[in-house]
C-alpha cells in the first residue's frame, strides 16, 4: 500500500481533494437548502381541503362573468391561496363599471372561502386604453379590493 501510495503520489492527492470536494458541496447543499421533500408553501395551505375552490367553482365563475354584457373573456386559477381572476372588458366600459365586476366573484363563493383566499383580480381591455391595465387585490381578512392608483 505504502508502496502505490509513494508511486502515484499525484493521483492520491487529486482523489483526496476530491473527496473533499464532494463533501463541501453536500455541506454546502444542505445548508442552502435543508428540505427539498417538503411542499414549496410549507403547512401554510394546511386547511385547504375545507374551503377548496373546485373546478366547477371556477367554472361558475367565469361563467357569471362572461354573461355580463362588459365582459369578453374571463379566466381564473389558483395558486397556493390566491384566486386569480382575469378579465378582458369590452373598449367601452369604464373603471367604476370594470371595477364593480368583482362583485359577481364574491358572489360565487361561499364565507369561509372567502375567509381563506385572497383573490386577485387583473382587468384589461383589447385596445390601448391609458387607464387599463388595472388590478384588484382583496386579501382575505379585508371585505374591500385594494385597486391600482388611476391613471
Amino acid at each position: 500500500m505504502k508502496k502505490f501510495i509513494k508511486n502515484n503520489k499525484l493521483v492520491v492527492i487529486t482523489f483526496i481533494i476530491c473527496v473533499i470536494f464532494v463533501i463541501l458541496v453536500f455541506a454546502v447543499k444542505l445548508t442552502f437548502f435543508p428540505n427539498e421533500a417538503t411542499a414549496i408553501y410549507g403547512d401554510r395551505l394546511d386547511g385547504i381541503e375545507e374551503v377548496e375552490i373546485t373546478e366547477k367553482e371556477q367554472d361558475d365563475i367565469v361563467s357569471t362573468l362572461e354573461e355580463r354584457d362588459e365582459v369578453s373573456e374571463a379566466s381564473c386559477d389558483i395558486q397556493g391561496r390566491i384566486l386569480n381572476v382575469l378579465i378582458t372588458v369590452n373598449d367601452d366600459v369604464e373603471l367604476d363599471p370594470a371595477k364593480a365586476l368583482t362583485t359577481s366573484i364574491t358572489d360565487n363563493l361561499e364565507e369561509d372561502q372567502k375567509a381563506y383566499y385572497d383573490i386577485q383580480v387583473f382587468i384589461s381591455k383589447s385596445n390601448d386604453d391609458s387607464r387599463f391595465p388595472i388590478i384588484g387585490y382583496k386579501h382575505q381578512n379585508k371585505d374591500e379590493f385594494s385597486w391600482t392608483k388611476d391613471r
